[in-house]
């Protein structure tokens, strides 16, 4: 019985002492966090492996490559390999550069931790490797519009495998990719577009683009050639209104296509040309005009693609039977240019402000000279009625005389106020 009950407590004593110790153990690895972290690199590129321990108790701390061969061991390197060289070393920290990446590098990377038991962090080292310069192949030969032409763009020997867009000036346009691996977990990578082409498109810029982690803005582009046939416009050159018996029509036939239009025609549709047209090119010339020549008039271009016309349509009419009636403002010219020029508007407008300052100064030269004769016209009615009279002292006793004799003799000699003779004058 006594002996049954110390055989159990010697078996809770020893299970106790195991679990304290695991428990401390447990705690210990807690304490002592190991990080790392996973590096991509581009070959030929140096990639930097950290391993990092948080509140370490003096614990070693080295590293392994995928092959679990020790590179550093605290601050040495037993590893014959001087591509590796150590960048920090301290109880928290070891840090190691690994110069000059191939492919061969590449794997899974042990940070280890000497504990009890040990703790392991892995860092996954990945070579990138970038493709060559995309090339586009196709089509050399120029292309006629509403056909169909083909392009490759090919991406070769790249890791991880790249991406190919397609870009035809600011439009992505969808190609069809197929991707083969090569060697060593390389990928070569090639997409096929097709298009169908317009005017245009000629001289418009196709680009592939390769989208890879090893590279930025990776691109090729090819330029679009594409022939198609002559579009033709007829442009009224005189007159710019209506046309009318006796003037002139000059037509020009005004066309543009690739390759450049190797023939320019006027005809008339349905019937003859008159005979005193002239056309000289793309130009066409009627003088005296007259109502036996309307029609249809038509200009044709030709180019090995194919041909286009356009055409214009004249109708004469009557000449103006009366002139039109005068006018103070000066003519309106009517420009020939596609825009109007502001010039001749305002040269326009100074020709009718000019007309308008005349107008004013021929009104104000009436009124004055109409208020001149008035004037002169009162004075001289003035000087009619007053006109001059002399008024003599000699003259004085004829006014206060009784009779003509007495008059005469107060004329001739009479009594005088004055011992000289005063005239006055009015």
């Amino acid at each position: 019985m006594a002996y049954g009950y110390i055989s159990s407590l010697l078996l809770c004593t020893t299970l106790s002492a195991v679990l304290l110790t695991g428990a401390a153990q447990f705690i210990a690895v807690q304490s002592q966090n190991l990080m790392t972290d996973s590096v991509s690199v581009v070959e030929g590129e140096t990639a930097i492996i950290s391993c990092r321990v948080k509140n370490n108790d003096d614990s070693v701390i080295q590293l392994l490559n995928p092959n679990r061969q020790t590179i550093y061991f605290r601050d040495m390197r037993p590893l014959k390999d001087a591509r590796f060289q150590l960048v920090n070393f301290s109880d928290n920290e070891l840090r190691v550069a690994l110069n000059n990446v191939s492919l061969s590098d590449e794997g899974r990377y042990v940070c280890q931790l000497y504990t009890d038991p040990p703790q392991e962090a892995y860092a996954d080292v990945t070579v990138l490797v970038p493709p060559g310069n995309p090339i586009i192949e196709g089509q050399e030969e120029p292309v006629t519009e509403g056909n169909e032409t083909e392009m490759t763009c090919t991406a070769a020997s790249s890791k991880p495998a790249a991406k190919i867009r397609w870009m035809k000036g600011d439009q992505e346009l969808t190609g069809t990719s197929q991707v083969e691996p090569t060697y060593d977990n390389m990928y070569t990578v090639s997409s096929r577009l097709r298009v169908t082409v317009t005017r245009e498109d000629d001289g418009v810029a196709v680009r592939c683009i390769v989208e890879h982690p090893a590279v930025k803005d990776f691109q090729a582009q090819k330029l679009l050639e594409v022939q198609y046939k002559p579009e033709v416009k007829i442009v009224v050159e005189y007159p710019h209104g209506l046309t009318r018996e006796g003037e002139t029509l000059e037509l020009t036939c005004v066309t543009r296509g690739k390759p450049v239009p190797d023939r320019v025609n006027w005809v008339k549709v349905d019937d003859d040309f008159p005979t005193h047209a002239v056309i000289a090119g793309s130009e066409l010339l009627i003088e005296n005009l007259n109502k036996s020549y309307n029609g249809t008039y038509r200009c044709v271009a030709t180019n090995k693609i194919g041909e286009s016309y356009d055409d214009y349509i004249l109708y004469v009419y009557d000449a103006p039977t009366t002139p039109p009636p005068p006018s103070t403002a000066p003519p309106t010219t009517i420009s020939t240019t596609p825009f109007p020029d502001s010039t001749q508007d305002s040269r326009a407008g100074e020709g009718v402000q000019r007309s308008v300052d005349h107008a004013v100064i021929g009104g104000v030269v009436a009124v004055v000279m109409f208020a001149i004769l008035c004037a002169l016209i009162v004075l001289g009615r003035y000087f009619a009625r007053h006109k001059g009279t002399y008024f003599t002292h000699e003259a004085k006793g004829a006014d206060d005389a009784a009779d003509a004799d007495t008059a005469i003799i107060n004329a001739e000699g009479g009594v005088s106020n004055s011992d000289e003779k005063k005239e006055y004058y009015i």
